[in-house]
């Protein structure tokens, strides 16, 4: 019976904090053999288990059932990968205790990568079509990173980012660098890219510490400069009034984006009101439908029931608080597939930021964005089952963040003045697609000039 499972796996659970080995593990062996046994109370005690042994191989048995009975069990996923040597025992941590740590007054020393044209000396600049160009002297050179560009961009286990401090904390404090140019001491705070002030050396740090999550992927520009002038003056004159417009020029820059990988089911219920006309109901079932009535000629109710699988891949988060919030559907723009495996040349004398939001927090954002496609897809399941199905809820559901990665994202930037107020517009550097705010008084404007 369902309460002597439980018993069973209370008594397991207590003989196991206890410390006596051998009565948690006649507790548990039972739960796992009984037949009243749900695919939960299993998983469970299958965890437990892996705390009565020190064998590696024993542990691995135990939690790869716990995750067979329940794939979205966080701890068999964390416990296996220590045993696979991607999360240490010693990094773990308490997210409910853990606070972002405070800056070190002193700035950290960094390593940094200067891109020099091997010809005259010069500053080498990443440009679109994947070539790196002397500023100076005209050389160009193919990228290392060309020999990345069939291989797929790497993901990461979610689970085993919210077990440490990369899953919560941001990337904190001042870094500094000796420029490889004139040697001057460079400091770096917010950014993967800095220019020397007295040389214009471009370089890109090579930042890595245990509390901060390197990307993964990179789109490159692909857009020139040229193109994004050219789209940002043609959005300029058709939104905006342009006499009184005062414009600055397009800006580049690189900014990071976490995509999500997420799965889970989605159940709901519906009620279905029919008109039954010649026959009375009593309550009755088929299969997930139930059909209640009242007397001879009443409205039936049919109750619907269903459930619909989710699998969003992708599901793309800004990491940056850099755009306004009315510009960050151009993230949405992007395609994603034609992201590469991260390489610094990428960013040669090119802007790029570290970022402001951390993979936790965005997590639930990018679950949010799961839930509401996977109520569309609930309504159209419900529709199709019968088209006047009422009061359709969503019932509590157990959505995944399987995987993640961290993304540079291409994109000019540019403002605009108008009528004494400043606005912004983006440019997707991958598509050439722009957004941008628009001041309701150029509509006014327009639409007074025509009609008044």
């Amino acid at each position: 019976m369902l309460g002597d499972v439980r018993g069973l796996l209370v008594h397991g659970i207590a003989a196991a904090k206890a410390g006596d080995k051998t009565e948690a593990r006649r507790y548990l062996e039972h739960v796992l053999f009984d037949s009243a046994s749900t695919h939960d109370d299993k998983a469970r005690a299958h965890i437990w288990l892996t705390q009565l042994t020190d064998d590696p191989a024993e542990k691995r048995e135990h939690l790869e059932h716990a995750l067979a009975l329940d794939p979205t069990n966080a701890v068999a996923r964390r416990g296996l990968a220590v045993l696979d040597g991607r999360l240490k025992a010693e990094e773990i941590i308490n997210p409910d205790r853990q606070t972002q740590q405070a800056s070190s007054p002193e700035p950290q020393p960094i390593n940094a990568r200067r891109f020099v044209c091997p010809q005259c000396g010069g500053t080498m600049r990443f440009e679109p079509g994947g070539m790196l160009r002397c500023a100076y002297c005209g050389h160009r050179q193919t990228t290392l990173s060309a020999l990345k560009d069939n291989l797929a961009v790497e993901e990461h286990d979610f689970v085993v980012a919210l077990a440490t401090a990369k899953g919560h904390v941001l990337p904190a404090g001042l870094h500094t660098f000796r420029c490889q140019g004139c040697q001057a001491r460079l400091l770096l705070s917010g950014e993967l890219t800095k220019k020397c002030p007295y040389c214009g050396s471009p370089h890109v740090a090579e930042v890595e510490t245990e509390e901060m999550i390197l990307p993964e992927g990179i789109i490159p520009f692909a857009v020139t400069e040229n193109e994004a002038r050219k789209t940002f003056r043609r959005w300029l004159d058709k939104h905006v009034n342009g006499k009184d417009v005062r414009a600055t020029r397009v800006r580049g820059v690189y900014l990071p984006a976490w995509t999500f990988d997420i799965s889970g089911e989605i159940r709901w219920r519906g009620v279905e009101n029919t008109n039954n006309r010649g026959t009375g109901f009593g309550l009755s079932f088929a299969g997930n439908r139930s059909n209640t009535s009242g007397s001879f000629g009443a409205t039936a109710k049919i109750v619907h029931e269903g459930s619909h699988y989710a699998l969003e891949d992708d599901v793309l988060i800004p990491a940056t608080h850099k755009l306004p919030q009315d510009l960050t559907g151009i993230f949405d723009k992007f395609l994603l597939k034609a992201a590469v495996p991260y390489d610094t040349a990428y960013l040669a004398n090119w802007p790029a930021e570290l970022y402001t939001i951390s993979v936790s927090n965005a997590s639930l954002s990018a679950r949010q964005v799961a839930l509401k496609k996977g109520r569309k897809a609930a309504r159209i399941q419900a529709d199709a089952r019968a088209g006047n199905i009422q009061n359709l809820q969503i019932l509590p559901t157990n959505l995944t963040v399987l995987s993640y990665k961290l993304l540079l994202l291409p994109l000019w930037l540019a403002n605009y003045r108008y009528d004494g107020m400043i606005y912004a517009v983006a440019i997707n550097g991958q598509t050439n697609k722009i957004s941008g705010q628009k001041p309701p008084g150029a509509l006014k404007k327009l639409f007074g000039g025509l009609f008044g």
